[in-house]
């Protein structure tokens, strides 16, 4: 019995390609899962600014905390943030009866930003009340 070219696979790389298959439909179908997801529009300079995309159904509540280096002076915040820790450089919003939509978050410094930035999104999803915990970095 000959083989011929067409099905001559190796196994292994029939299973990589299943395997890689496999990655990229859980990743998107991850994404399309979260009910919240986030870009920094701006991160440079005096001026940082976050979008957060909020789909529908929309969860009640958001808890957004952004995290700067306690080097960066704080001027203004929109909206007016909850909390502002300016000696950890914490800045926290709390977001309740929340739609669906974007959502802009703006930070001004008094002088161009100094290290990373990043932000947490914390909200519980309108079916279960699964806890969400999103990561944000430029």
């Amino acid at each position: 019995m000959s083989i011929s070219p067409a099905n001559r696979y190796h196994p292994f790389l029939t299973i990589f390609l299943v395997m890689v298959m496999g990655i990229f439909c859980h990743h998107e179908a991850h994404a399309t899962n979260s009910l919240v997801t986030g870009k920094y529009i701006s991160y440079s300079g005096t001026d940082i600014v976050l979008h957060l995309t909020i789909q529908n159904p929309a969860p009640a509540n958001l808890i957004v905390e952004q995290y700067l280096s306690p080097e960066n002076v704080i001027i203004d915040t929109a909206p007016q943030a909850k909390k502002i820790d300016s000696a950890q450089g914490n800045i926290k919003w709390l977001f309740k009866n929340t739609r669906n939509g974007i959502l802009s978050l703006s930070i001004q410094l008094d002088s161009p930003l100094v290290d990373d930035i990043s932000a947490i999104v914390r909200y519980r999803t309108p079916q279960g009340g699964a806890f969400t915990e999103l990561r944000i970095t430029p």
